[in-house]
Parts: C-alpha cells; sequence; structure tokens
C-alpha cells in the first residue's frame, strides 16, 4: 500500500477507496463525478472544516448544487 497524503481525502475528506466507490455509483446513476466532487463533496469538507455541520448546512449545500443543474 502507498505511502503519505492522499490527496483526495485532503481535497474532500474521503479516502480514495471510498471515492472510487461514489464515482462508481455516479457513473451507474448517470451523474458527472466531477461535478459531485467541487459542487457538493469540496463545499461539505470545507465547511466541516471551518465549522460543525448541522442538518440545515448541508441542506443549504445540497440545494446550491441542485440549482446549478436545473
Amino acid at each position: 500500500m502507498k505511502k503519505g497524503l492522499d490527496r483526495c481525502f485532503l481535497h474532500y475528506g474521503i479516502r480514495q477507496e471510498d471515492m472510487n466507490i461514489i464515482e462508481d455509483m455516479c457513473h451507474d446513476a448517470d451523474i458527472d463525478a466531477e461535478w459531485m466532487k467541487e459542487n457538493i463533496l469540496k463545499l461539505y469538507n470545507d465547511a466541516r472544516n471551518e465549522e460543525s455541520i448541522d442538518e440545515k448546512k448541508l441542506r443549504k449545500i445540497l440545494n446550491n448544487a441542485l440549482k446549478k443543474i436545473v
């Protein structure tokens, strides 16, 4: 197993192995994985690092991301 910093975890707060699963699921659901990473996962991770995330904040992140695809 490769040692060192996991860039995926640093950017999105998710291990690379888990990101591979998310990408596969996005592909199966015909959702752009890059969109998911940048508009949901990255924003969520950034917000989580700044403060605790409650349901209201998470819903706001998701609603804003969904507005971009409609």
